[in-house]
């Protein structure tokens, strides 16, 4: 990782810290204030056995930049899949007080746990935090609301995952997993008898000093929380994350550093010595795999490898809340980025920033991996002709799903072209003289390899054949962000599909139903998904047998199964295979639909009725929106709306991208109506909205 960083700025406070936390306030979806405050918690906080021996509580010290309000006291974040660490540490508690075993079954701590798949029975507690249960993914009905602990998701997970299928024999590989930490959070229930947010309160949040810990459960009345803005500049109501196992723990920064101090070596103010390895212990040894332990997104990083620093880090994401925690434990080192704007991606790169500082004030010098010279040839050998063919992939540097077809014009060099609906896009790799392809700067123009050149932070591919004949690629690559630093990316991103032949019959249902939109209809009134409700499903002519999903801006791949069923195909072992999902298309009295594995179902929008000016009451009910088009009758007029206080109304433009909302606050009492956009009511079975 490279470094551009102000070290003045810290390094007076640096040979102090022991727990070190930060404060990003980015209010507007950019981190435009990037220094608020810098504390040093220093050795009073502690328990006796955390106090490093280098240390010094006569020194410890406070330092502000620009002018941070100390009276306002610190803000409390939601810290996202940081919770995850969390729910392994008061798990991993039972387990060192031998009331959960490690590698027992899920199933003996949840009886009630059942899913559409014989294997479930082999998923083990150690599975769900290293995230090999074989899991699709993420359950999403109730997890993301706005201001309102609704426990609906709680009540019903175990009943949401019943109707599921996995994706892979449990322990077999990692792949982010989040539906497996709130398993985790129902377990130390039931173990127990009290609730999740008491016992991390109690157990976790005490042993470490922390005061301003809790989760959705009770942040949800916004007391302390930081403000949240939307990227346009939209102050929204409170986000209230529901999920509480994956990520639903809320904290100030002070206290995830602090939480952090508890895998210091020697401090087992939290957790035994024998359970904080068994955390850090990498699931894999395979560079090109996750490099998770157990709650853990990194137990090693090779740049801290090198200096003989041991290294543990977790980031998080919701959808305006972002946190970083990273423990070097024999360091006694925890530092805490939490943001609401950026990125966790981004909030790593400023903490191992910090970090460096650090170690290289007590004489730790972390370099940057050097890249070695790279050689390329333009004969490549008949042997990876294998490799041709069409494959499934995320993006190779941003995410999202998209199809590759590759192909080695004149065994000459690797040409990749790629798909999806939108766009299609090329480009040239050379083959290395140590067997992986390194992009090109510019594609080859027929077939003229007089000006190659690599590109700057190239993209590098690797292809890898496993034990039962599936073809996979890995990527090598550099992300870089600029003033902040490069994060190495290596995964296994890439699966080469095989050919699914489907009749005229299936290919024509789902031709019907491409490019048209769905609009998704029950959850919560007061979840977040309605934000980005659409979800559009296309044939493409490159991929027959395949279609491609957008659901709420999250792109998949899908294996035609029959006219009415489409499912995830995937098995890349990686987080490229996260939070796969199935869908299957519904036809009933109300219309037709569109049901997913992930239990959040959208309606046709050509079922959807128009609103006129002869409609002045709205019938709610509980879990089912109700939708309207908006007609040339009522098109670019404002309404005025009574609703009682669980009514909530979105409105959309015709592309679906939202305009209005009654969660932003003191959102205007005159609603828009959008030519042939879309308006949504939501709220209790039993209330009504009144319109003029």
């Amino acid at each position: 990782m490279k470094r551009k960083f102000n070290k003045w700025l810290l390094a007076p406070i640096a040979i102090i810290v022991i727990a070190l936390s930060i404060w990003i306030l980015a209010g507007h979806g950019i981190t435009d204030k990037l220094f608020e405050k810098t504390q040093a918690n220093g050795a009073e906080k502690l328990n006796e056995n955390d106090i490093s021996s280098n240390s010094d509580s006569s020194l410890i010290s406070e330092t502000y930049v620009n002018g941070w309000d100390d009276a306002s006291g610190s803000p409390v974040y939601c810290v996202g899949s940081v919770s995850k660490i969390y729910a392994t540490v008061a798990v991993m508690q039972l387990v060192d007080v031998g009331k959960v075993e490690l590698d027992g079954p899920v199933t003996d701590y949840l009886p009630d746990f059942k899913m559409a798949d014989e294997r479930y029975k082999d998923i083990t507690v150690r599975m769900l935090m290293n995230h090999t249960s074989g899991i699709m993914g993420t359950t999403l009905q109730g997890d993301f609301l706005f201001s309102d602990a609704d426990t609906y998701r709680h009540d019903n997970l175990l009943e949401l995952l019943s109707t599921q299928r996995l994706k892979a024999n449990p322990g077999s590989y990692a792949a982010y997993c989040n539906d497996g930490f709130d398993l985790l959070e129902l377990i130390v229930e039931e173990v127990t008898g009290i609730s999740y947010t008491e016992y991390i309160q109690e157990n976790l949040a005490k042993k470490t000093g922390g005061t301003n810990t809790g989760t959705g459960m009770t942040t949800a009345n916004g007391n302390g929380l930081v403000q949240a803005f939307s990227p346009n500049n939209l102050h929204y109501e409170n986000e209230t994350v529901m999920c509480l196992g994956a990520g639903g723990v809320y904290a100030t920064a002070e206290d995830v550093a602090n939480f952090g101090t508890g895998f210091f070596a020697g401090n087992e103010a939290i957790l035994s010595e024998n359970s904080k390895n068994e955390m850090a212990i990498r699931v894999s040894n395979d560079e090109y795999r996750d490099g998770s332990g157990l709650g853990w997104d990194y137990v090693n990083m090779p740049r801290y490898d090198a200096a003989g620093v041991k290294f543990l880090a977790k980031g998080g994401d919701v959808m305006l809340n972002h946190a970083f925690l990273g423990v070097a434990p024999e360091e006694n080192i925890s530092i805490a980025v939490l943001s609401n704007g950026g990125s966790s991606s981004y909030n790593g790169m400023l903490a191992m920033d910090i970090f460096d500082i650090i170690l290289a004030d007590r004489g730790i010098e972390v370099k940057d991996t050097d890249q070695p010279e790279i050689k390329v040839t333009d004969e490549i050998p008949a042997s990876f002709d294998e490799y041709a063919g069409m494959y499934t992939s995320g993006n190779m540097r941003d995410g999202g799903a998209v199809v590759n077809v590759i192909s080695f014009p004149d065994h000459k060099y690797m040409h990749v072209t790629t798909v999806t609906p939108f766009y299609a896009d090329e480009s040239d790799y050379m083959l290395t003289e140590d067997g992986v392809f390194v992009e090109l700067a510019y594609k080859i123009e027929n077939g003229n390899l007089g000006d190659v050149r690599i590109a700057k932070n190239p993209v590098k591919i690797k292809f890898v054949k496993n034990e039962d004949g599936k073809i996979y690629f890995a990527i090598d690559y550099q992300d870089t962000k600029v003033g902040l630093g490069q994060l190495e990316r290596k995964e296994y991103v890439g699966e080469k599909m095989e050919a699914n032949p489907i009749s005229d019959e299936v290919r024509n249902s789902w031709q019907a139903v491409s490019g048209k939109d769905f609009m998704l209809y029950d959850d919560l009134e007061a979840s977040r998904w309605y934000e980005a409700p659409k979800a559009t499903v296309y044939t493409m002519d490159v991929a027959d047998g395949y279609l491609y999903l957008n659901m709420s801006g999250f792109p998949r791949l899908l294996k035609i199964v029959d006219s009415t069923t489409a499912i995830a195909f995937q098995s890349i072992p990686s987080s490229a295979n996260r939070d796969l999902i199935d869908i299957k298309l519904v036809r009933d009295e109300n219309g037709l639909k569109l049901t997913t594995s992930t239990g959040l179902d959208c309606i046709s929008v050509e079922t959807i009725p128009e609103l006129t000016t002869d409609i002045n009451t709205i019938e709610l009910k509980t879990m089912e929106a109700s939708w309207y088009r908006i007609g040339a009758d009522m098109a670019e007029a404002e309404i005025v709306a009574e609703r009682p206080e669980n009514g909530e109304i979105f409105v959309y433009n015709k592309y679906g991208e939202e305009v209005y909302t009654t969660h932003v606050v003191d959102a205007s009492p005159m609603i828009p109506l959008p030519k042939d956009g879309y308006i949504v009511f939501l709220g209790k079975t039993g209330d009504s909205i009144n319109i003029k």
